[in-house]
């Protein structure tokens, strides 16, 4: 008896150390991504994924769904979320901070505003669909500009709590109007080769959910690769203002361009192959560009906010 009841000891005591080992992988797992719940291998994704996805308050409360991410070729990462079918909005669309984002299950994203603000707001009920409608219908901010002039981005930072903006941090790029992106614009846009010959479409970018920053731009339509997708360093897109967009790649390089699957995005060192295949190291590993900027250095204040 004594020996049977050892036996079932050593089980349960063997049990009780799987359950915890498992337990502290998971809690480990969490903890690696910023204390934001990220299913195993979803910490990229694309960005026509994440266009249409519903956002909620802190409170589980609906605010909205993604409509537009506005994308910072300078330092390229997103810069803003945009929402729609904001309660009480009807079609006027709200910018934030791709920062007061966070995705804390596979198909859920809430708003999560900075706690100094969300202190400052009379309406306890809920305060991140007040800060959303805290400035009449008619205000710049409810509106997408065209060009999106930097003070504009600044000035969205600043109304959601986050002050200056990310570009002021050093080893970060200025960004001047011609920076600035809509990813609908941009999906199915034509790119072309030093050359000048149109090569491809931009058919998605691949996004980092823990920082926005862009790795990847997937490419179709490439000549010579049938229907197959390949994958480039966002950073080969060069900023002209003008459409089509320019690769700083030579015809024959993206010709022979990684192949791209939305299963690459859980494989370890995809990217680093991808960016070893072109050459270029993306901007945000670069430092020292900017040390204590002004945020409206372009030239007088935000309009009329």
């Amino acid at each position: 008896m004594n020996k049977t009841l050892k036996i079932l000891t050593l089980v349960s005591i063997f049990s009780l150390f799987l359950f915890g080992s498992s337990a502290f992988a998971g809690m480990w797992q969490k903890a690696e991504v910023g204390g934001i719940y990220h299913p195993m291998g979803s910490d990229r994704y694309e960005a026509s994924w994440l266009i249409g996805q519903p956002v909620n308050g802190r409170a589980g409360n609906y605010l909205g769904q993604i409509s537009n991410l506005v994308i910072d070729r300078a330092n390229d990462r997103v810069a803003l979320i945009v929402l729609s079918n904001v309660p009480g909005f009807g079609a006027d669309k709200v910018a934030i901070p791709y920062d007061c984002l966070e995705r804390t299950d596979t198909h859920t994203f809430t708003v999560r505003f900075p706690i100094m603000s969300i202190a400052s707001v009379n309406n306890r009920e809920d305060p991140d669909l007040y800060l959303l409608r805290q400035y009449p219908t008619d205000s710049p901010l409810y509106s997408i500009p065209r060009p999106i002039d930097p003070n504009w981005v600044a000035e969205v930072y600043r109304t959601y709590g986050l002050g200056v903006p990310y570009w002021t941090e050093k080893g970060e790029r200025a960004p001047s109007a011609r920076d600035f992106y809509q990813t609908t614009h941009m999906i199915d846009s034509k790119v072309q080769s030093p050359e000048g010959k149109v090569e491809a479409r931009v058919s998605d970018l691949i996004i980092n959910s823990s920082n926005g920053h862009i790795p990847l731009l997937v490419l179709s339509d490439v000549r010579g690769r049938n229907n197959n997708l390949v994958a480039i360093p966002f950073d080969a897109l060069k900023s002209t203002g003008k459409h089509p967009y320019a690769l700083n790649i030579t015809e024959d390089k993206l010709a022979s361009a990684p192949a791209f699957d939305s299963s690459d995005l859980h494989k370890r060192g995809y990217v680093q192959q991808v960016d070893r295949f072109v050459g270029l190291r993306p901007s945000w590993t670069e430092k020292g560009h900017v040390r204590n900027m002004d945020p409206y250095r372009w030239g007088g204040e935000a309009q009329d906010f």
